[in-house]
C-alpha cells in the first residue's frame, strides 16, 4: 500500500521505525550499519548532496566524519537538504539533535520520506 506524501511536514514520524515504506528492514539496516544506510540515503538523493551520490563514498565519508565526532554535522546538512527540497520546516538546530541523538531513526525517517516522494523508489 503506497503512503502519500504530506505537504509541509515529514509523511512519517521520526519515531515509525517500521513504517513503510522500508518497514522493519530500514530500521534494522540503520541500527546495524548506520554508514551505509546513509550511503544508500545519498545515493537515492543522487548527486544533489555528499560524495557525488555514491553510496561506497557517502559511507566512507560518514565513517571519517564520525572519527572526528562530526557525523552528525555531516547528517544535519543532508537533513536539512531534504527539509529545503520537500519544504519541510525546521531549523538546523533541530536537524543537529536529531542527527546527534537519533541518528539511525533520522535516517529511517529520510530513507522513507524519499521513497514516498519518490513513489515508493
Amino acid at each position: 500500500m503506497a503512503v502519500a506524501p504530506v505537504q509541509g511536514n515529514w509523511s512519517t514520524g521520526l519515531c515509525d521505525w517500521c513504517a513503510a515504506p522500508g518497514g522493519f528492514g530500514t530500521c534494522l539496516y540503520a541500527m546495524c550499519c548506520l554508514p551505509c544506510a546513509y550511503g544508500s540515503l545519498v545515493e537515492r538523493l543522487g548527486n544533489e548532496v555528499t560524495c557525488g551520490g555514491s553510496c561506497m563514498g557517502a559511507c566512507c565519508y560518514y565513517t571519517l566524519a564520525y572519527m572526528f565526532g562530526i557525523n552528525c554535522v555531516v547528517h544535519a546538512g543532508v537533513r536539512g537538504h531534504l527539509r529545503a527540497k520537500y519544504g519541510i520546516p525546521g531549523d538546523y538546530c533541530n536537524d543537529l539533535m536529531c542527527t546527534c541523538c537519533f541518528a539511525p531513526c533520522a535516517i529511517c525517517q529520510e530513507t522513507r520520506e524519499v521513497m514516498i516522494r519518490n513513489g515508493g523508489q
